[in-house]
């Protein structure tokens, strides 16, 4: 009998990837969502059937059901599943990561980007197969099959399973208080406490023969910081591979890398900030134990243009840019506005606060994030499928930016495309900033802003 893999909630990026990883390996591969998307549509024209919605009737010759967190356990598809085998996502990655030379990048931010780095520049030295988050141009998706026994994967921290994997070399980003359930009651990805999260991240090192970690976080110092064969990367000049002389540029930056045998390496970036100088020293690092050449390396990171929906630039409109960001915790709208500020234009963020936990916990210090900005529109809360919270709404973003000084206002998604379109000048620098379906505005003021400028040269 053939391997039939079903896949529930393959409409999100992590599945769609292990769809598209199994679906090269030759198995019969099929999956289900509650809503078509972009990303279904491609699956299907890959020649993957998917489902709209849950049914017990998509297990049809299904020999094994795959499913997230996300999922709730009273989905048909599982209640009918006792004949088959039946796993979460992660215990499928834990298959792969035991079949391959698997190095695992995790933290709270960066981890696509770094991910996407360390594919650059091991792709420019050795073949490799590729788990993403996000998409990568070079890769023309957001994975890459080989038969290589190399494996470069994100590992999403949220999901409490990842302390079980098992790799050659883990990168470790850096660690928030983000996906804590503390007091609220949710079956998605989240760890009852900051604690849990921060065992399973003890768990994920002490599984790796070699870690790369940002020293630069004194939580990670003093989780990982005395293992055995942990390296710290990072500003601080004492970290095993240090940066030294960064100059930030409004497009990219400089910096030479310090590594621990004392040799220097001059490093460029094209895309900016401050973040992105941390993600590649981690990329680098990683390339470096696993013992590629640090001079190709860093060469390679000349040419890496960002993966999809990390800075990712929709338009240049008569002087007015606009960019997308998937920044959504405040320590990442904060990197991303200063990064927009560096420059030089007026910075209009329209935000869109991203789960009803997350903006619960952490709404002052969105609000405060966002008030780097000269002005903020802020839309709904996209609550990815979370039950909305009592008495949390987009006015206590809006308020509290106002006090901060800096104008703020709630809009609609149709009316944020108009007030911007009307109001857009070309020092303006637009940006959307979050996890959901913000990006909808850029690209719906960027088609906005070309029909005004069609027209004006159309009556010249």
């Amino acid at each position: 009998m053939n391997e039939h893999l079903h896949f529930m909630g393959i409409g999100g990026v992590g599945m769609s990837g292990l769809a598209r990883w199994y679906r090269a390996e030759g198995y019969e591969v099929s999956g289900c969502d509650k809503q078509r998307s972009q990303l279904t549509d491609e699956l299907e024209a890959e020649g993957i059937k998917v489902y709209t919605g849950h049914d017990s009737e998509h297990l049809s010759g299904v020999t094994t059901l795959i499913s997230t967190m996300a999922v709730a356990d009273s989905e048909p598809e599982l209640t009918a599943a006792s004949h088959i085998r039946s796993i979460k996502r992660i215990a499928l990655l834990a298959e792969l990561f035991s079949k391959r030379q698997a190095i695992g990048v995790t933290g709270t931010h960066g981890k696509s980007t770094t991910t996407g780095m360390l594919t650059t520049i091991f792709l420019d030295q050795k073949d490799a197969s590729v788990l993403l988050g996000a998409n990568l141009p070079r890769l023309k998706g957001n994975m890459r099959y080989s038969k290589s026994p190399y494996l470069l994967a994100e590992v999403d921290e949220s999901d409490p399973g990842f302390a079980q994997l098992k790799t050659q070399i883990s990168v470790i980003t850096n660690l928030e208080n983000d996906h804590i359930a503390e007091g609220f009651s949710e079956r998605r990805n989240y760890h009852a406490s900051y604690a849990d999260l921060e065992q399973a991240v003890l768990s994920f090192a002490a599984n790796s023969k070699q870690i790369i970690y940002c020293g630069d976080w004194l939580s990670l110092e003093r989780l990982v910081g005395q293992q055995k064969n942990a390296f710290s990367y990072g500003l601080n000049k004492y970290a095993d591979y240090a940066i030294t002389d960064l100059h930030l540029f409004s497009t990219g930056s400089s910096f030479t890398l310090r590594t621990p045998k004392g040799t220097l390496f001059p490093v460029k970036l094209t895309v900016p900030g401050e973040h992105n100088v941390l993600n590649a020293t981690a990329a680098l690092s990683a390339a470096d134990l696993a013992g590629l050449d640090l001079a190709e390396a860093s060469n390679s990171l000349k040419s890496y243009s960002g993966v999809g929906r990390r800075w990712q630039q929709w338009g240049n409109i008569k002087g007015a840019l606009v960019i997308d960001d998937y920044a959504h915790h405040p320590t990442e709208i904060a990197a991303t506005l200063k990064t927009a500020r560096q420059t030089g234009r007026r910075v209009r963020a329209v935000l869109q606060p991203h789960r009803w936990i997350r903006t619960a916990q952490h709404w002052p210090e969105m609000a405060d994030a966002a008030s780097l900005a000269d002005e903020v529109l802020v839309m709904d809360i996209y609550g990815a499928g979370e039950t909305p919270i009592d008495n949390i709404s987009p006015d206590l973003i809006v308020e509290r930016i106002n006090l901060n000084g800096k104008p703020a206002y709630y809009y609609s998604f149709e009316d944020a495309k108009d007030y911007l379109a009307e109001t857009t000048k070309s020092n303006d620098l637009v940006i959307t900033l979050g996890a959901g379906n913000v990006w909808q505005i850029a690209e719906g003021l960027v088609q906005r802003l070309e029909q005004k400028l069609n027209s004006e040269a159309s009556h010249a």
